[in-house]
């Protein structure tokens, strides 16, 4: 498998993921905690950045893009869906609790963001992998100029 190949699996896999999490994490949002429907959200940006930042510069920002705006559109889809059947669940349960709308459009945006996180992640292992090749790079010619300074070759 390509990794053009690649970027497309991981994109359909997390995509068809935000569809599920982030209308979940919205219910979670509105009656349990902000913070744990929020964190939802952004396990899932980060294992979506983690995973697709194995793939080289092309295919991780094509399966990334893809997947942050397939994430978006599948999530409403996903919201329509979800939300009556939590509803009828936590009403027939519990109390179910009505966000405003200030405080819905909020989280659907935050949430819409946070799946952009994948791409911080990406650049971070990015840099990350860069500082290293230069630290490599920089030891093996300190260990050369140190073996060098050593050696005994005047006449």
């Amino acid at each position: 498998m390509n990794n053009n190949e690649k970027a497309m699996k991981y994109f359909i896999i997390f995509a068809l993921g935000a569809a599920v999490v982030l209308p979940l994490g919205f219910e979670v949002y509105a009656n349990i905690s902000r913070l744990f429907g929020m964190l939802l959200v952004l396990c899932l940006a980060a294992a979506a950045g983690v995973k697709l930042s194995s793939l080289p510069v092309r295919p991780a920002m094509l399966g990334i893009t893809a997947y942050v705006f397939s994430g978006a559109v599948l999530s409403l889809i996903g919201y329509v869906i979800i939300h009556p059947a939590v509803r009828r669940w936590l009403e027939s349960n519990s109390k179910y609790f009505d966000l405003p709308l200030v405080e819905a459009v909020g989280y659907w945006g935050k949430a819409f963001g946070l799946l952009a996180f994948s791409y911080a992640i990406y650049f971070a292992r990015l840099g990350l992998k860069a500082a290293m090749g230069k630290i490599e790079k920089n030891s093996a010619e300190t260990a050369s100029a140190i073996d060098n300074a050593f050696e005994d070759d005047e006449p």
